[in-house]
């Protein structure tokens, strides 16, 4: 079981400031006789709130622990349901590629894109063309121009590197 809270004879504070099942607050109470209150009751005790984190008195709450941590799981599972995972691809070029191979690489990518991956699309350049920004956008611009139908611009060209540009493209 999931020990993150202090319950009934664990909580060590003297005074604690106390809300009973339904939401009600009962106010500054001494510790033991919290405990007593919610074991009349067949209740637990629970720190929410430590003295520290607070600091004034700690905050306890009369509830059920064992329903309690059964509806933590409950929605950390339905957390875990509703979060999704994006996986990428990569797709490196230099701005001196032919155009074949850039209908190649548009290919995969158009593949990949029907298939839900998002795409990484870097531009490598060395020397004297990395200083040509035409040349670059040139070549951004041919490739967008193979897959603009499968693909939507997620970022657009952005130099993150003096030698890489990257713009990142999703699925239509």
């Amino acid at each position: 079981m999931n020990n993150k809270y202090l319950i009934n004879d664990q909580i060590h504070d003297q005074k604690v400031f106390v809300i009973d099942e339904n939401g009600k607050n009962l106010g500054v109470m001494m510790t033991t006789e919290a405990i007593k209150l919610a074991n009349s009751k067949d209740y637990d005790l629970v720190l929410f709130a430590s003295a520290e984190k607070t600091k004034n008195l700690a905050i306890c709450k009369i509830i059920k622990y064992d329903k309690f941590l059964y509806q933590q799981q409950i929605k950390l599972k339905e957390a875990k349901k509703k979060q999704s995972v994006v996986v990428s691809k990569e797709v490196k070029i230099k701005p001196q590629i032919g155009s074949n191979d850039l209908q190649w690489k548009a290919n995969q990518v158009n593949k990949w894109l029907k298939q839900g991956y998002q795409i990484r699309f870097k531009v490598m350049t060395f020397g004297r063309i990395a200083t040509k920004t035409e040349y670059i956008n040139q070549i951004y611009e041919d490739f967008l121009k193979l897959i603009i139908e499968n693909a939507k611009v997620f970022s657009k060209l952005k130099k993150i590197s003096p030698i890489m540009y990257e713009a990142i493209f999703v699925k239509k």
